[in-house]
């Protein structure tokens, strides 16, 4: 009888030792996460991740500028389901799947290539509390209001030139301006490298799967496109700044 009774202690005692393991098993996994965690984030600076962000949308890597960006939107599907459309914040028409490229997906490409093509920047400011974190930057592009501005000089020589089209002339020439690019692209071939655009813009991010992850706001797509975004006029994209 007594034997069983220290038998019975015995075992009670090896099972509370398993229990203390396993709870300070779960603590010192939980602190290594914490800390790994904590380290992750320091580790990766948010000016890191803003000088990338801005590399890649400079080389049109977009592929890289999506992963650490949320200009991806939504994806569309027709009534059984099938994905029909995609949705991004900027540079929509040529990120659409190979079946749903445009008709002027070439030209849109190069437009977007002349845009990024001599984009420079500055990290002005970094603010950061845990997991969210504000990038003041000063980026310098084109000037593309001049371009704009040239355009709209194009469009009523064009009309004068042409007797008796007047309205038809200036809907044809907006068409173009919207989907052939092809005057906007020969504009900016012979712009002048000082004719330049700078801001300043602030940029937030959040650490989102291990990594920083910028918003692609108006105020951001309007300071690297050197004013044209403003105007209203980003190649088709759809999506408003959320």
């Amino acid at each position: 009888m007594i034997k069983e009774e220290k038998r019975k202690l015995k075992n009670k005692k090896s099972v509370g030792s398993v229990v203390l393991l396993m709870v300070f098993v779960v603590l010192l996994l939980a602190g290594c996460t914490s800390a790994e965690k904590e380290q992750g984030v320091a580790g990766n600076a948010p000016k890191e991740a803003a000088n990338a962000m801005m590399e890649n949308l400079r080389e049109l890597d977009l592929a890289s500028f999506n992963a650490c960006t949320d200009n991806y939107v939504r994806t569309y599907h027709n009534w059984i389901g099938i994905p029909t459309e995609r949705e991004y914040r900027v540079f929509n028409e040529i990120l659409q799947p190979g079946l749903v490229k445009g008709r002027h997906y070439e030209l849109n490409y190069q437009f977007a290539e002349k845009i990024v093509e001599h984009l420079e920047w500055e990290i002005v400011d970094v603010r950061q509390e845990g997991e969210w974190a504000e990038i003041d930057m000063k980026i310098t592009n084109v000037n593309m209001g001049n371009v704009l501005g040239e355009y709209e000089m194009y469009m009523l020589e064009s009309m004068l030139e042409a007797p008796g089209s007047g309205l038809g002339q200036l809907v044809s020439e907006m068409a173009d301006l919207a989907n052939g690019k092809k005057k906007l692209l020969s504009i900016m071939d012979g712009l002048d490298a000082a004719d330049t655009w700078i801001t300043e813009v602030t940029v937030t991010a959040i650490w989102e799967g291990g990594r920083w992850k910028m918003h692609v706001s108006e105020a951001f797509i309007n300071a690297f496109m050197g004013e044209y975004a403003c105007r209203g006029l980003r190649g088709g994209t759809r999506a408003q700044d959320r």
